[in-house]
């Protein structure tokens, strides 16, 4: 035989081989089989928690550390931080509406919030804080949120890292 039949029956075969294989293969399974869903908190074994406290609102405090002391207080390392609110109301929107960031003394440094701001149930929101801000060791967040509805508590964290 020539090499370019060979070359063609090879490339035939491993065509069919390859067409074989695939038709027997399961399809992969997604870690998420059901994505997309609406979600129903009846189906939570403890159903609604009566022992969360449930509220209108709040106006939080929350503090970040925009710069640390090091080395016997002498230096100071400075930080970025990420601020973020979390709705863990199941069923509710709230709405924030007031993001103020203060620096060490006490001073308005930034609103971070020009109108409210609406998270559906289960949603979040994010602030950042960059790390070349000087806002000091007692820098801090006066979160203020509402609903029309009782609701779940909103998760207010921060994080605070050192990338330079």
């Amino acid at each position: 035989m020539q090499a370019k039949t060979k070359l063609w029956i090879g490339m035939a075969c491993s065509i069919a081989m390859l067409l074989l294989f695939s038709c027997n293969m399961k399809k992969a399974k997604s870690p998420w089989p059901q994505m997309h869903t609406k979600f129903d908190p009846s189906t939570l074994s403890l159903g609604k928690n009566n022992s969360v406290k449930q509220v209108h609102g709040q106006t939080l405090y929350l503090p970040v550390y925009s710069t640390i002391p090091y080395w016997g207080y002498e230096r100071k390392f400075d930080l970025s931080a990420f601020v973020a609110i979390h709705n863990t109301d199941f069923a509710n929107p709230i709405r924030v509406t007031k993001v103020l960031f203060f620096d060490n003394d006490g001073k308005l440094v930034a609103n971070f919030l020009g109108r409210d701001s609406v998270l559906r149930p289960l949603g979040a929101t994010y602030f950042f804080v960059p790390e070349h801000d000087q806002s000091g060791t007692g820098a801090n967040f006066i979160i203020e949120w509402a609903s029309d509805s009782l609701v779940n508590e909103p998760l207010v964290e921060s994080v605070m890292i050192g990338l330079t």
